[in-house]
């Protein structure tokens, strides 16, 4: 017999969702590509956002806190201000550390607000722009666990062509790959899209839009502050839903980019957001009504017999649960910072140079060799599983995550808490030419170690 029911992924909770703006003050430092000639921001593209999405169980249980903020990242591993961001943010909520996740986009249009760099141009700003996204993501939380009502959210899979393979193998030296464009390796297209619905009256309250690919369309000769495609996408989605905020979460997007990308042309950025949205858009109006299965319901006898269905109202889970762990991952053996130092000291081409205090960052966090650990998130409202990683990873990761739970809808974040430590690569990558496999600190079987882990604490959610 077929299936006679279509039951959506759906979770209801009380749920808050609030936005405050964090668009950095003029002049920061902003030089995020080692090939910029520039290290000042000259303005502003669009708005920075922190969105702030609040889920509760019951009025006195502890939040679950899904931060979206239009950032590379929260600093580097040289000054740990991601660390700092979380544990101020805990301290002021009074929240476990399970129940906090702070997604960047990885837009490379936004400051880089370490405070290693605070010698440099426009780094003189960043002490204080840290206390600014601090007291923003505070502020937004704290309103959002105000706001609180009873809503369902629903979520459903859709396709995007914006994302495309981003290894190829260099034309004028095959002994290399760039990070660009490679048109004979097909993407993953998958965008997860989310509705938040007020159960009181139906109303729209909130989106989500889970999607990989790297907000690289603006490039090293761009001065201008951006949320990237991100902006755009916000912005028709939002005059689409009465203007309920939209949630971005970065997907595993570490070989996935725009094709066309790199450039200084704003207005490419906004069309690679309006294509993201009008996919997201199709998605959300393919939704039947919050609350509902799809359900056959009799046969028809026409001029053919039919069989008619429609959405019925039934039960939504209430579940939500929330874990947290740290999981050790494999490591390369790396260079001291000493050795690192002595190599700074002798060079002169700003690229490499550039290079090196980047991998002198990474070295701070490791010794030579062993393991590495870093938290994976897994939490599960209803029918609905999102995990969050520490780094950025390759798209075949959430492709798997997607199989091993086919019955739940999988929401999977890249960039949490992110400290620029860089990329996990599947195992047949490791030992190219290939940046995003020499750039991180992580040896072979990172790829299997980070999909273990993220199963485990998946799975403690649904035992």
């Amino acid at each position: 017999m077929p299936s006679l029911e279509v039951t959506p992924f759906e979770g209801q909770a009380l749920i808050g969702i609030v936005r405050r703006e964090i668009t950095p003050p003029f002049g920061i430092y902003g030089r995020m590509w080692g090939a910029s000639n520039h290290d000042k921001s000259e303005g502003s593209h669009k708005p920075l956002y922190v969105t702030a999405m609040s889920m509760q169980s019951s009025p006195n249980a502890s939040p679950a806190l899904l931060v979206a903020i239009d950032a590379a990242s929260l600093g580097d591993l040289d000054g740990r201000e991601g660390e700092q961001l979380r544990a101020t943010v805990k301290l002021a909520l009074n929240i476990e550390d399970s129940n906090l996740m702070i997604a960047c986009s990885h837009t490379h249009a936004s400051p880089w607000f370490a405070r290693s760099r605070a010698a440099l141009p426009g780094g003189d700003l960043i002490e204080r722009y840290l206390q600014e996204i601090a007291d923003g993501i505070i502020d937004a939380c704290r309103e959002a666990i105000a706001q609180r009502q009873t809503a369902i959210v629903t979520f459903r899979a859709g396709k995007c062509a914006l994302a495309s393979n981003r290894d190829l193998l260099d034309p004028h030296n095959p002994e290399r790959y760039l990070t660009g464009f490679n048109p004979d390796v097909p993407a993953d297209d998958t965008v997860m899209v989310g509705r938040v619905v007020r159960v009181s009256d139906g109303e729209v309250i909130g989106t989500l839009v889970n999607y990989a690919c790297h907000p690289t369309s603006l490039g090293w000769d761009n001065k201008l502050i951006s949320p990237d495609y991100v902006g755009a996408m916000r912005e028709k989605i939002e005059s689409e839903t009465g203007g309920a905020p939209c949630l971005f979460l970065q997907g595993a997007s570490g070989d996935l980019g725009p094709a066309y990308q790199y450039v200084t042309e704003t207005d490419i950025a906004d069309v690679h957001g309006v294509q993201l949205a009008y996919s997201s858009l199709s998605a959300l109006a393919s939704m039947y009504p919050a609350g509902n299965k799809f359900s056959f319901s009799r046969a028809v006898e026409s001029g053919a017999p039919l069989g008619y269905w429609e959405p019925k109202p039934y039960e939504v889970s209430k579940d939500l649960i929330v874990t947290a762990d740290r999981v050790p991952l494999p490591a390369k053996v790396w260079p001291t910072i000493e050795e690192l130092d002595q190599l700074i000291a002798v060079t002169t081409d700003s690229f490499a140079k550039e290079r090196l205090f980047r991998k002198r960052s990474i070295a701070k966090l490791m010794s030579n060799g062993g393991q590495l650990g870093l938290t994976v998130y897994g939490w599960r409202l209803g029918k609905i599983l999102f995990v969050g990683v520490q780094c950025e990873v390759y798209s075949i990761w959430q492709q798997d995550l997607r199989e091993m739970f086919p019955d739940y809808a999988v929401v999977a974040i890249t960039c949490v808490d992110y400290e620029a430590i860089g990329y996990v690569v599947p195992d047949e990558l490791h030992d190219l030419n290939l940046y995003q496999a020499w750039q991180p600190p992580f040896g072979k079987g990172v790829m299997d170690a980070l999909f273990e882990g993220s199963c485990e604490q998946l799975r403690k959610t649904i035992n």
